[in-house]
């Protein structure tokens, strides 16, 4: 007997479920059918435009990932348009290699006069006579200078002088890298 009320209570909340949900159906159509065609909020969209300008900006950047560089060399490096720091320091190391410079001059009370000229990362002492940097002859060492002949046979004074010092951008501020004191 108490299967029977059962059963009877599992078909009554069928039914009772089966209305609600075509109670609730009915006003969710309802509901639909009240969306006007045109969005209040038409006037805030896009230009047709501004659309096909955002479409070429979005085909542009498709095209620039699928495109394949066929260089061995990296195309984002830009060497002769920005120089890194190694590039400026490397720069200023070559030219002090290339500069001819007096480092110093030995005087002894006896003996021979000694120039100490630096050229292509080297230094090497000269005396009188000597001949230095391809075609200029030694004719007179004098403290601080020493005065030189070229092969047309014009002399010019070559003054002692210090390492030129580093660029700003590559000078390090750190207390390890002390200037030079020649």
């Amino acid at each position: 007997m108490e299967q029977k009320y059962i059963k009877d209570f599992v078909i009554a909340l069928v039914v009772l479920l089966v209305i609600a949900f075509g109670i609730k159906d009915f006003y969710l159509y309802e509901t639909v059918k009240n969306i006007p065609a045109e969005s209040r909020y038409k006037k805030l969209a896009l230009s047709q435009e501004l659309l096909d300008r955002i479409f070429k900006i979005e085909n542009s950047i498709r095209e620039r990932k699928e495109f394949v560089f066929t260089v061995t060399k990296d195309p984002l490096e830009q060497n002769l348009i920005v120089r890194t720091q190694q590039d400026l320091e490397a720069e200023w190391e070559a030219m002090v290699k290339r500069l001819v410079r007096l480092e110093s001059t030995i005087i002894p009370a006896e003996g021979e006069r000694l120039a100490l000229i630096a050229h292509g990362g080297t230094s090497t002492l000269y005396s009188v006579g000597d001949t230095f940097d391809g075609n200029k002859r030694i004719v007179d060492i004098r403290p601080g200078a020493i005065v030189f002949e070229l092969k047309n046979g014009q002399q010019a004074v070559m003054n002692t002088s210090k390492i030129p010092p580093k660029p700003v951008e590559i000078q390090k501020s750190s207390k390890k890298n002390r200037a030079i004191n020649w």
